[in-house]
């Protein structure tokens, strides 16, 4: 089983969601992001 933690980010794709999911991944997380198109 993986030990590696993983990040549902809402919004990814500007602002707050954008920054967290890029915080997130620099903490060695994995990210999963959604945005609207």
């Amino acid at each position: 089983m993986s030990t590696n933690k993983i990040a549902l980010v809402t919004g990814g794709s500007r602002g707050l969601g954008k920054d967290m999911a890029l915080k997130l991944a620099q903490h060695g997380i994995d990210v999963i992001l959604t945005y609207r198109s």
